[in-house]
């Protein structure tokens, strides 16, 4: 997914903290269960904050068990076997699936060749995704072609460039609570800013890599940023952008507040108020990249 999505680890209780690696590791067996071992490499903790959602507007109780996984074999971990994981695994592969095929269109060479690789490997869960949820496979093709067409236009308007992540994500967000409408619709106006909020954060987080590679970026071309450029640059257009992101995450909380009472709040609350504003903070001074925090920043 996308990568931006994670909890403020030193502010949250043991209780909590233990809580949200169970799920994070049930989401991670959901997805050998439906899929297989190579679709788990979708898996990121994104994936955590969609499935608490669920979880909480469905009042299902958390419970765990000690297993062992492919990646810790010898000690066992302990694993969330609730109900309310397998939409997020699901939405994990077929947001990867998108992803790979938007990596086939990157400058780099040895980018595209591991996409194509990826994707190969993949494609067999992402047609049984398509076939559990078309609706929402439907809505990600559409909103996926729309961003190619912005990138293919090379829009330095952020607003416009952000709108099919922010409704994609508004697609996935509705999808939590599909029997309650009332619900839905909140969901949906709470995903769409948290789509706003991804986009942007990206495009930050990108912006150096995208300025060396002519990639498309709106905030280098709003900035007319081209080539190798200085800290200097990069810190100017990063502050600026920094200012929308902080109202996208403004207007997101409003929305997350209107969710009312959750089940698991304080896990939520410090992901949305603490660990969010925390990536930004990090993205702005450029220690965020995001091809070395999963390494770097392990839950």
């Amino acid at each position: 997914m996308f990568g931006y999505i994670r909890p403020y680890k030193p502010m949250l209780r043991m209780c909590e903290y233990e809580g949200y690696k169970s799920i994070y590791c049930g989401i991670c067996k959901a997805l050998g269960r439906n899929f297989g071992t190579v679709p788990r490499l979708a898996l990121s903790y994104d994936a955590v904050l969609l499935a608490l959602l669920e979880m909480s507007v469905k009042r299902i109780e958390l419970k765990a068990e000690m297993q062992r996984c492919i990646i810790h074999p010898v000690k066992k971990r302990n694993v969330a076997v609730s109900e309310g994981l397998d939409y997020s695994a699901y939405v994990s592969v077929l947001l990867t699936y998108h992803k790979l095929k938007d990596d086939l269109r990157d400058s780099s060479f040895t980018k595209r060749a591991a996409a194509e690789t990826a994707l190969t490997a993949v494609s067999g869960a992402y047609k049984k995704a398509v076939r559990v949820y078309p609706h929402l496979a439907s809505v990600l093709d559409y909103w996926m072609k729309r961003q190619k067409e912005l990138e293919d236009q090379r829009s330095e308007s952020l607003d416009i460039a952000c709108e099919p992540t922010a409704r994609i994500m508004k697609a996935i967000a509705e999808g939590l609570a599909p029997d309650d409408k009332s619900m839905a619709r909140k969901l949906g106006r709470f995903g769409y800013f948290l789509g706003r909020y991804l986009y942007i954060i990206d495009a930050v987080d990108d912006l150096k890599a995208d300025c060396e590679s002519g990639n498309y970026n709106p905030i280098a071309i709003k900035y007319g940023l081209k080539g190798k450029i200085s800290d200097i640059e990069f810190n100017e257009a990063a502050e600026n952008t920094a200012f929308s992101i902080r109202l996208t995450l403004g207007v997101m909380a409003r929305n997350y507040v209107k969710l009312g009472e959750l089940y698991y709040k304080p896990i939520i609350d410090n992901i949305i108020y603490l660990g969010m504003t925390d990536i930004l903070k990090k993205v702005v001074k450029g220690e965020y990249r995001k091809n070395t925090k999963e390494r770097k920043d392990k839950i």
